[in-house]
């Protein structure tokens, strides 16, 4: 398994998708974005992803120069059409809206249509939240099912993601939470799938609806499926985010249509000084967060984390010690630079 330097990867990443016709600065903020979920941990959203996003290129799925259209906007709401664009471009754009009504107004809600992959929601709710807002995300994807629903032996839903981030004193997230409502994110089913791994009980189906911990069961017809988080309770978050994600964002739920993948995405973003003085949202939050950390540590824990602290520490670690990569990905990313002719 390779480890490559941050820079590195950054800079194949980035001349990769460039000979791919997409823009240098979208393929800068790609190449960025994709490193930063390695660099913190979520190897499902990082390089793992490139060839997935050139064959998607190339079979005319994604578009690497779309004209992104602002098709809906009011005082405190929009909708963006990215035009099949690449995900974190468009998410890029409907983040800057976001944050922009949400000053003026108070609160904003900013829905993302035809848009292709959009990678990890924590990433856009920690810009909105350096912005000194709280943001919160949604993400389904109509025709990327992968999921089975609580009782169901077959895919009917995506992994369906959920992000808040809040904003603290000094302009970073002082909480950053990003989760599936499955137990897995399907990305990270595809990196032990890579490394020849099993999974643990309890994470997916295969293709008979029989409890499997072999992620070839997964991929290979008939398709596995992955479990929800909590039971029923992820359900019921999963069909949650196909409504707001999905259905207002016009993208459309799980099972309406056909089409190529598409996430609808919907961005809220609320400003916490319009509810109470800022010093004192500030001061409440440090104290609840400082109060859950004083809880006694259960049998084996070291010590009770906020969400995001793991991720910001995994970062500090690989930026000095290099991203590993499973040997099969970066065989993949290999063939990718090779084919157009960029030096890896």
């Amino acid at each position: 398994m390779p480890t490559v330097a941050v820079a590195d990867l950054e800079r194949l990443t980035a001349d990769l998708f460039a000979a791919h016709r997409v823009p240098r600065d979208d393929a800068a903020w790609i190449a960025t974005l994709l490193v930063r979920a390695n660099l913190r941990g979520h190897d499902s959203h990082g390089a793992i992803r490139i060839p997935q996003y050139c064959a998607a290129i190339k079979a005319g799925h994604l578009n690497p120069t779309p004209a992104l259209r602002v098709v809906t906007d009011t005082p405190t709401l929009a909708i963006v059409d990215g035009d099949q664009g690449f995900g974190q471009v468009v998410a890029r754009r409907g983040v800057a809206l976001a944050v922009d009504k949400a000053r003026a107004q108070g609160l904003s809600a900013v829905a993302l249509r035809r848009t292709s992959h959009v990678g990890r929601l924590a990433d856009y709710a920690e810009l909105a939240a350096g912005e000194g807002l709280i943001a919160l995300l949604w993400a389904n994807a109509r025709h990327g099912l992968n999921v089975a629903p609580w009782g169901g032996a077959a895919r009917r839903l995506g992994t369906n993601p959920h992000a808040i981030a809040v904003p603290g004193p000094r302009g970073a997230a002082v909480m950053s939470h990003d989760f599936a409502t499955s137990v897995w994110a399907e990305g990270k089913l595809r990196v032990k799938f890579n490394r020849g791994e099993s999974v643990p009980e309890g994470i997916m189906l295969n293709g008979r609806g029989e409890p499997s911990t072999d992620p070839t069961e997964y991929y290979r017809e008939p398709a596995g499926s992955l479990l929800t988080a909590g039971a029923h309770k992820g359900y019921g978050l999963s069909l949650a985010v196909e409504i707001l994600g999905g259905i207002l964002s016009g993208t459309g739920a799980a099972g309406q249509g056909s089409g190529v993948f598409a996430n609808g995405t919907l961005i809220v973003c609320l400003d916490p000084a319009r509810f109470l003085p800022r010093a004192d949202f500030d001061a409440q939050v440090a104290a609840l967060l400082e109060w859950v950390r004083s809880a006694p540590l259960a049998a084996g824990a070291k010590e009770i984390l906020v969400p995001g602290e793991p991720e910001v520490r995994m970062e500090r670690e690989r930026r000095a010690s290099g991203i590993p990569i499973e040997d099969a990905t970066w065989t993949q990313i290999l063939a990718c630079a090779a084919e157009v002719g960029v030096r890896a």
